[in-house]
C-alpha cells in the first residue's frame, strides 16, 4: 500500500509528522512553507498559491487558477491517486475556516468512496471516514472514538471491543447517539455495512487497518 502524505496550510502538528522513505509527500499551498520549515523538500507542490503567497521555486510545482471547482486539497489528493497512492494521510487539513475542515472530511469521504483510506492528523485527534469496509484497532488504543453518518440518513456499523458494541445497528444523522465511544484495552472492530461514517479518534495508538467487506 503507498502511502501519500499532504501537508496543508492549518494547524500543523510537527511531532506526529515522520515520512517514510517511499512516502509521497505532497504540499499544499502554504503547506510548502511548513516543510520548508522542517527542512523537507516536497515531491510536489499543488495550489494556486493565495495562501503562501508565491509560487514556489520547485521542479514539480502545479499552479492552479484561484477560481476552480476542487480544493487545492483535493487537486492534491487527485495527483496521490494518479501516483498510485491508496492511503492519504492529512496534516494541516483543521483549523481557521470551518468550511475548510468540513470540505477536508468530505475528502476522505471521496476516498472510501473509491477504496482508499484517508485520514486528517491534528494533534488532539485524527479524522477517517469508512464504507463498506471494518477497520481493526489493535489493544494498544485508548481514549474516545465517535461515529457519525455522512452523507445520507443513517448508516449501519458493527461495533466489537468497544465499550458500547452494536451489532448491525442503524446510526441516524440527526441524532448524535455514536458520540463518545470508548475503547478497553482489547483489539477493537468497526464495520460499515451501509453508508458512510465520519470517525474521530481521539485516543493514543496506531492508526486501524482497513479491510473491504463490500457491505456483508
Amino acid at each position: 500500500m503507498k502511502t501519500c502524505l499532504l501537508v496543508g496550510g492549518g494547524d500543523f502538528f510537527a511531532g506526529g509528522f515522520r515520512p517514510e522513505k517511499d512516502n509521497l509527500i505532497i504540499a499544499v499551498d502554504a503547506g510548502y512553507k511548513r516543510l520548508t520549515e522542517l527542512g523537507i523538500t516536497p515531491d510536489i507542490v499543488v495550489g494556486d498559491f493565495d495562501s503562501l503567497g508565491f509560487v514556489p521555486d520547485h521542479p514539480d510545482t502545479q499552479t492552479h487558477p484561484s477560481i476552480k471547482d476542487d480544493t487545492d486539497t483535493m487537486l492534491a489528493v487527485r495527483q496521490g491517486i494518479e501516483a498510485g497512492c491508496d492511503r492519504f494521510l492529512i496534516y494541516g487539513g483543521t483549523g481557521g475556516r470551518i468550511a475548510h475542515t468540513l470540505g477536508n472530511i468530505q475528502i476522505l469521504s471521496f476516498l472510501a468512496s473509491e477504496s482508499k483510506q484517508g485520514f486528517i492528523i491534528d494533534k488532539d485527534y485524527t479524522v477517517t471516514a469508512a464504507r463498506n469496509c471494518t477497520l481493526r484497532f489493535d489493544k494498544n488504543a485508548s481514549g474516545y472514538i465517535s461515529l457519525l453518518p455522512w452523507g445520507s440518513q443513517s448508516c449501519i456499523v458493527t461495533l466489537k471491543g468497544l465499550k458500547y458494541g452494536l451489532d448491525r445497528a442503524p446510526l441516524p444523522c440527526d441524532r448524535p447517539l455514536g458520540i463518545s465511544n470508548e475503547f478497553t484495552g482489547k483489539a477493537a472492530e468497526i464495520t460499515v455495512h451501509g453508508g458512510t461514517a465520519v470517525i474521530i479518534i481521539e485516543s493514543a495508538g496506531n492508526l486501524p487497518e482497513r479491510e473491504e467487506n463490500d457491505g456483508q
